[in-house]
């Protein structure tokens, strides 16, 4: 291989380098094109200076992925390390036989002049056994071949020390080595499907196409809808025969229960891939040197690439241990945007030792899942751990990342630009395929938004490189000019979500910005369904009695959960909650068990406002994203080590009641206005909501409280 240094300053990580095979693939359009997305969609209209692009926290991802990796197989007790090497050569044997039969590789990877590919293996002899590929390898790693400065850093195994090393482990150099590969161009691309201002434009085009899929009442232009539907059905369909399938031999077919981003960054990684890995075999088996080299680079290659997409796609339980080192509760991932977004936005919440986190981190293998019962061989996952004694600046990095998401992602200022962009997004695309004369669409290059993941027509390359935020801003601007050119009042809301993006100008202003105005709002309410303490009081007494009333016979809980009256008496505690912690949201569950519920009286009582011109509710469910493991599998938690003994970290003691106590200053629903006169008064205008908003939610409350509790107590007992 090239011996060459290739590096990045970072302003974070300082320098990071580059393997060979890592800057060919972020030459590619599909990688490159993240210099122009925005990590953090539209929070530098609030926080300018967060400018953060997806292109360096894909380089940091990856460089602390590697230093994960490295920490956890270093530190790792020599048991565990066997046991890896020993899957890692299982693995390897698989992929072995799977090169001999020439046929699938044909498709795969000797793309580019299958036939002088297949004349090297031919001169190897007639028959490819894994011992002879074993032996390759040897000989390439011990005469320095394998030699990359970026990967050397972080090799288990001191390069510099090849030649007295023993045979078991030159193999095991070249199976780390692969497996080392695999993590860091995992962690490069992790982000590489995000489409135009990241998740706001994904939501976007959930929704479009979850309507043009079920909606029948809109006039839609049947040609475009069917481009539209094309273009975006590998990537959103839950039909796994029509979802995109990377074609490996590694990987599961597809990733139907991922996220769109992900599931578009699995066909970009595989376009890169396809540009660059059958070139560089082709190169290698065509090189004027050894044939066992060529073939051992060859192998190399190969089973990198099998390997990234066998993590991605979490192809069993030993490739998921694996990828949670870039998509887990303490990945790669997070330590890279939680430190790089803090220092961004320009807020201080203290220095986090994500050295130290890392540095002590420690691979295990369990036996046993969370409740004591013994896994099946092939069950048995590796987990990265880390000490006991670190466990309060894990916390801390935890509650920095809420913060992070709740005080500047989920700003109201944030909220209120991202619902905008989103806003005018969606009226665009819907005037695009709903509009059959093209010379009256707003803009009709809003159609790239979808168009630029064609797979089948044209230059996939060319398409995605303009698949960016500058693209999208550009043709936003666009819009804006042709309303203003055209004069046309019937795209008054496009107008006015267009100029708040783009001029600032202030249309929307913000009823609710913190968690205080929430709580104020809850005051409001109960004040106006007539609730007090003293009658919460009267009825918690009225429901009580009827177990407690004989000091004698007390009925045991059990009892009292199984009777059906006992569901008042549940009530009755929910609303002394509400009532003490002024919770908007356990309200609105009060109120009925649709989420939405309160969202929707709110709306209602807005479109009777005769001073607004347009209103929009929001739920703030980044609220509710707080980071901690939902423990749906074994690898959903956080491992703690002392000495030998790992176990899972029980975030439920302390850490789950330091995030609630940050999230009650934090808005659950966010609802902004757009007054009809520039010289309306807002202060008494957002006065007169606040009281008619609190009489309509007022309303509904009181009228499930008559439903629950009529005749259960006489008013002024």
């Amino acid at each position: 291989m090239e011996k060459k240094l290739r590096q990045v300053t970072d302003s974070i990580h300082g320098t990071i380098y580059l393997s060979e095979l890592e800057s060919e693939l972020i030459s590619t359009p599909y990688f490159y094109r993240l210099h122009d997305i925005y990590q953090s969609s539209t929070v530098y209209m609030t926080f300018p200076s967060n400018r953060t692009k997806r292109y360096e926290h894909s380089l940091g991802t990856m460089a602390l992925a590697s230093k994960m990796l490295f920490s956890a197989v270093t530190n790792a007790e020599r048991k565990t390390r066997d046991l890896l090497f020993q899957k890692l050569k299982n693995y390897f044997s698989e992929i072995v036989d799977a090169i001999n039969d020439s046929s699938l590789c044909e498709k795969i990877y000797f793309t580019k002049d299958p036939e002088k590919i297949e004349h090297l293996f031919d001169t190897i002899g007639e028959e490819n056994e894994f011992d002879d590929f074993i032996n390759y390898i040897k000989k390439s790693v011990k005469s320095g071949e394998f030699v990359d400065a970026a990967l050397d850093y972080y090799q288990y195994y001191p390069m510099e020390c090849i030649e007295t090393t023993e045979d078991n482990d030159v193999e095991n150099i070249f199976l780390y080595r692969c497996l080392l590969q695999a993590v860091r161009i995992v962690a490069l691309f992790h982000d590489v499907g995000h489409p135009p201002y990241s998740h706001i434009i994904e939501s976007v085009l959930k929704e479009l196409y979850n309507t043009v899929e079920s909606d029948t009442t809109t006039n839609w232009s049947p040609k475009k809808v069917d481009d539209f539907k094309k273009c975006l059905e590998a990537f959103l369909t839950k039909d796994p025969d029509r979802a995109f399938n990377c074609q490996r031999l590694f990987s599961e077919p597809s990733l139907i229960e991922a996220q769109p981003h992900e599931r578009i960054g699995l066909s970009f990684l595989s376009y890169a891939i396809d540009d660059v890995i059958p070139i560089k075999i082709f190169d290698t088996a065509t090189k004027s040197c050894e044939n066992t080299q060529s073939l051992s680079h060859i192998l190399y290659y190969i089973t990198v690439v099998e390997f990234v997409f066998a993590i991605l796609t979490e192809k069993d339980v030993f490739f998921k241990s694996f990828h949670k080192i870039v998509d887990g509760i303490l990945d790669s991932d997070r330590l890279d945007y939680i430190v790089r977004d803090s220092q961004n936005s320009g807020v201080d919440w203290g220095k986090i030792p994500y050295e130290r986190i890392i540095n002590s981190a420690k691979l295990f293998h369990l036996d046993k899942d969370n409740n004591g019962l013994v896994f099946e061989e092939n069950e048995k996952p590796f987990v990265i751990a880390y000490p006991q004694k670190i466990s309060d600046d894990i916390e801390d990095l935890i509650l920095v990342r809420y913060k992070i998401f709740a005080r500047i992602n989920y700003h109201h200022r944030c909220m209120k630009t991202s619902m905008a962009l989103q806003e005018a997004v969606r009226e665009l695309a819907i005037d695009y395929l709903t509009t059959t004369d093209n010379k009256k669409i707003v803009n009709p290059d809003i159609r790239i938004l979808w168009t630029s993941l064609k797979q089948k027509i044209g230059n996939k390359r060319i398409r995605a490189i303009q698949w960016n935020d500058s693209w999208l801003i550009s043709a936003l601007h666009k819009a804006l000019v042709s309303l203003y050119i055209s004069n046309d009042d019937t795209n008054i809301q496009l107008k006015e979500n267009l100029e708040e993006i783009l001029l600032n100008k202030k249309k929307y202003y913000t009823l609710m910005k913190r968690g205080q105005d929430n709580c104020r709002f809850v005051e409001m309410v109960l004040k106006k369904a007539g609730i007090t303490k003293e009658l919460i009081e009267q009825l918690k007494a009225s429901e009580y009695k009827k177990y407690y009333s004989n000091p004698d016979n007390i009925v045991p809980m059990e009892k009292i959960l199984l009777d059906p009256n006992s569901q008042a008496l549940d009530s009755v505690g929910r609303l002394s909650e509400i009532f003490e912690t002024l919770n908007l949201e356990a309200l609105c569950r009060f109120i009925s068990l649709d989420g939405n519920a309160l969202k929707n009286i709110i709306e209602k009582s807005l479109k009777k406002c005769e001073n607004l011109t347009n209103a929009v509710v929001i739920i703030n469910n980044g609220r509710a994203k707080n980071g901690l493991p939902q423990h749906k599998d074994v690898l959903d938690g956080i491992y703690l080590y002392k000495n030998s003994n790992c176990a899972l970290y029980n975030e439920l003691f302390s850490l789950n009641n330091q995030i609630r106590s940050i999230e009650k200053n934090i808005p659950w629903l966010y609802v902004y206005f757009i007054p009809k006169t520039e010289n309306l008064n807002i202060s008494k205008l957002t006065e007169e909501l606040f009281d008619i908003l609190s009489n309509s939610v007022g309303v509904e409350l009181k009228k499930r409280f008559d439903e629950l509790f009529h005749g259960k107590i006489p008013i002024g007992e």
